[in-house]
């Protein structure tokens, strides 16, 4: 019911600023005309001037009526500057509403562009992982006593094998645990063994390295999970090998990520070579476990 006055009242002010100031002309005019028929009307000169007289109330009548329209334009200025002003708060209100779902917008773009660049690192470490697998089951090593395949290398080349060494009583027959318990980190970097797995280590290293440089992902924590993933892959011999790689050929940037990630947590360690030459050196403690 409200909604409906209030559209009336609007609707008669609008009629009232189209036509007033018609009305109050057509008002002057028929006063105007109306005196001046009296006069022609009345023979009289002396009721003749007697009415002309009355002319001075028909001019103070003039000058209220356009005392009263100037009162009146006033008014409906003041009506309009209260509309224009209404229509400014409008603007505002309207302007501040569009202000805050722009931001809402914008903090909602940023939450997906989040989103987006995680499901990127993702999508990348987890292509990553699945490169890693593949290498892992290309691997072969080739020698006129054995053949192994896959992950099984690892264990066949470490493993010390007793007929065929002492059969084969040199060092290129020797297994890597021999290697190492005789010769230390120099048979190490002397045996053709580890050039099997250079691909290997170079990748698994690179899947560390893109983890631990992630802009995306900036916890420590979280990046320790994607870690974790990954060393679950990693078999028994496999972190055996790891073990001595960071110790040599990966002494200085392999082994600071495999410290930093616990890369070595579930390492067996009565499966290392009883090294008697102590050549090669020491993990920090967090190799083996997280700080």
């Amino acid at each position: 019911m409200d909604i409906q006055n209030h559209g009336f009242t609007e609707l008669r002010m609008a009629w009232i600023k189209r036509n007033l100031i018609w009305v109050m002309l057509s008002g002057v005019v028929c006063l105007f005309l109306l005196n001046l028929s009296m006069v022609f009307f009345i023979s009289d000169d002396n009721t003749r001037g007697t009415f002309g007289d009355q002319f001075g109330a028909v001019n103070a009548l003039f000058s209220g009526l356009a005392f009263t329209g100037l009162i009146y334009t006033i008014i409906l200025q003041r009506r309009d500057l209260e509309l224009q002003r209404h229509d400014l708060k409008l603007q505002r209100d309207e302007l501040a509403l569009t202000r805050q779902e722009m931001e809402e917008q914008t903090a909602e773009f940023e939450k997906q562009n989040e989103t987006l660049k995680i499901q990127r690192f993702e999508n990348t470490f987890f292509n990553m992982l699945s490169q890693f697998q593949e290498v892992v089951n290309n691997l072969k090593v080739s020698k006129h006593y054995y053949e192994s395949e896959g992950r099984d290398c690892f264990e066949k080349t470490f493993v010390k094998n007793d007929q065929i060494e002492q059969s084969l009583n040199d060092f290129a027959h020797l297994s890597m645990s021999s290697i190492i318990f005789r010769f230390g980190l120099n048979g190490y970097y002397k045996s053709e063994m580890p050039k099997y797995f250079d691909h290997y280590f170079r990748l698994l290293y690179r899947i560390l390295k893109f983890v631990n440089d992630s802009k995306v992902i900036t916890d420590i924590n979280e990046k320790y999970e994607y870690v974790a993933t990954l060393r679950a892959m990693l078999s028994r011999y496999e972190l055996v090998w790891l073990y001595y790689n960071g110790l040599s050929y990966g002494a200085k940037k392999f082994k600071p990520l495999i410290e930093r990630y616990a890369m070595l947590n579930n390492l067996r360690k009565e499966l290392l070579a009883n090294e008697k030459v102590n050549s090669f050196g020491v993990y920090d403690n967090s190799a083996f476990s997280k700080k």
